[in-house]
């Protein structure tokens, strides 16, 4: 059940991302260190995060949320059996989708026992109570463990050795193949040893269960590849953008992030970076007539 909380107005509604709470205390301070300023302005003391309106506001942040599921799917990443690099990866592989699923991976972590519900933080937590740095060593050993559990639990493996045996250049692109649509067959009617359920399954039960919220992640490649005469579509395109939407776009390709773009271009937020790319990306269908997408 989402937690809810008394606002300032006097309405109570849901706790926006208060689910991950209890995870966010299990990230290790190495890791928090890459993710910039935001992990250190969250208080170490639980209790604030239920009574300190500014902490309120960092949890209900969009940074907060996109903290989670960054962090945690760096986390995961290494566990699931994958044996290759995430770079080559896009957001509409199902390996990338369920890293960046952390409400799977919650669920796993309380049944057994590694993680608190956030009911019992609201509910048993001290005002004195202060929460450390977990260790490395021992998120590893907890990753080794509850990663396999998770991805057998709900039928991960399974997904995943479906993609895998259709796998081809094809699935990190917007257009459409016949691969895809072998994939497609495979994915929905092949029988195994555990029931079968889509990714859009999983979106709805999260859905339901987080009060309409979203787990899904946006596909974070600009995918520029192509035939020769794509390539030639592109460089054209390119080469008719404004600087700044260029600067944009290579920034992207070089994997930076939105408010990392942002900071750079002179942009006050990540949305205005992704709003951005999502216009330069109608322009260029336009341009082309083709179904591609810029994220």
């Amino acid at each position: 059940m989402p937690i809810k909380i008394k606002r300032k107005n006097g309405k109570v509604t849901r706790y926006k991302n208060s689910e991950y709470i209890p995870l966010f205390y299990f990230l290790p301070k190495s890791l928090l260190y890459k993710c910039g300023e935001l992990p250190f302005q969250i208080s170490r003391y639980p209790y604030e995060l239920f009574t300190d309106w500014k902490q309120i506001e960092l949890i209900e942040s969009d940074q907060f949320a996109l903290l989670m599921y960054d962090a945690f799917h760096y986390l995961v990443w290494e566990y699931m059996g994958l044996n290759v690099g995430r770079e080559i990866y896009s957001g509409d592989h199902p390996a990338w989708k369920f890293s960046h699923a952390p409400s799977f991976w919650i669920k796993t972590m309380q049944d057994e026992g590694v993680l608190p519900p956030v009911e019992n933080l609201v509910n048993d937590i001290e005002p004195t109570t202060f929460l450390g740095f977990v260790s490395d060593e021992y998120v590893d050993a907890v990753l080794m463990d509850i990663v396999p559990k998770t991805m057998e639990r709900f039928g991960m493996n399974e997904i995943l050795a479906v993609v895998k045996e259709y796998q081809c250049f094809e699935d990190f692109d917007y257009r459409n193949s016949q691969q895809k649509n072998d994939f497609k067959n495979s994915y929905y009617h092949k029988k195994t040893k555990h029931p079968m359920i889509s990714l859009e399954a999983f979106q709805e039960d999260c859905k339901k269960n987080h009060d309409g919220a979203e787990w899904d992640k946006a596909d974070d490649s600009i995918d520029l590849e192509g035939d020769t005469a794509a390539k030639v579509d592109v460089e054209r395109f390119m080469a008719a953008l404004p600087e700044k939407d260029r600067q944009i776009l290579e920034l992207r390709v070089e994997g930076y992030t939105y408010q990392e773009i942002a900071d750079k271009v002179g942009y006050k937020t990540h949305s205005a970076v992704k709003k951005r790319i999502d216009k330069i990306g109608r322009k260029f269908q336009e341009h082309t007539n083709t179904d591609i997408g810029f994220e």
